[in-house]
């Protein structure tokens, strides 16, 4: 197991990153993965994707009735063939590359809804989409929320974050079992996910009168951007890095 610094450090990451995701429904990776990837590689992605896996499922219950049901159905219809294809693509394809993809396909989409919002509709074709990107990329790096969370970027808070609970909580149930199946998924990486589990319900319990102010305003859509962005740009240093020092 790492050393106590290593889970402190680890602890006030996903304490930061559920906080996030706790107002705005995504954001728990994008701020804890990179300081686990760095300080415990050992460790991911199963650590992560356990702890997002529990608090996707607190905030399911929090905002259940808001949930697009529609659009989940076919979220994790791509989310399955994602995650299917992870379990072969990691591999015989680096990590890294998947990064860079990925890094790629997220600043592209950005720019497209940063000048034109009505470019990304909300569709049956989108949210297919969007979910098998989601499904790849949250299977390899535990980094796939910002994909689903941009088709819903126009949508109100809550919509948002029931959604994006309910869609979090079954993909990454399914991520945690493709890769016990692969042979992918220590018992190491699933005990330290199980000691970051009460910095989980912390930031999760002080995300409640967040939200409240992330609501107001039109607020919603500038955050999904601005965190899409900034997971683009962990992905795409990540990578880079990797292969520089690799």
């Amino acid at each position: 197991m790492p050393e106590p610094s290593v889970l402190a450090f680890a602890s006030v990451a996903v304490f930061l990153g559920a906080l996030v995701q706790g107002s705005l429904g995504v954001g728990l990776a994008l701020v804890s993965a990179p300081v686990v990837q760095i300080a415990a590689p050992s460790l991911m992605p199963g650590s992560l994707l356990l702890v997002a896996a529990v608090l996707a499922a607190l905030g399911a219950v929090r905002e259940i009735s808001h949930t697009d049901w529609y659009g989940v159905s076919w979220a994790m219809a791509g989310r399955i063939v994602g995650t299917v294809a992870a379990s072969y693509v990691i591999l015989v394809v680096s990590v890294p590359t998947l990064d860079l993809l990925s890094a790629g396909i997220t600043l592209g989409v950005v720019s497209l809804l940063a000048f034109d919002p009505a470019r990304l509709p909300r569709n049956r074709g989108t949210l297919i989409a969007s979910g098998a990107v989601a499904g790849l990329t949250g299977t390899t790096s535990s980094i796939g929320g910002p994909f689903i969370a941009l088709v819903y970027h126009r949508e109100p808070g809550p919509t948002v974050r029931g959604t994006l609970s309910v869609f979090y909580t079954a993909g990454t149930l399914l991520s945690l079992g493709s890769l016990t199946v692969v042979g992918r998924l220590p018992s190491h990486q699933l005990a330290f996910g199980a000691m970051l589990l009460p910095a989980v319900v912390a930031g999760f319990a002080l995300s409640g009168p967040v939200r409240r102010r992330v609501d107001g305003g039109g607020r919603m859509r500038g955050a999904v951007l601005v965190l899409a962005v900034i997971a683009a740009v962990v992905l795409l240093v990540r990578g880079l890095v990797a292969i520089v020092t690799g």
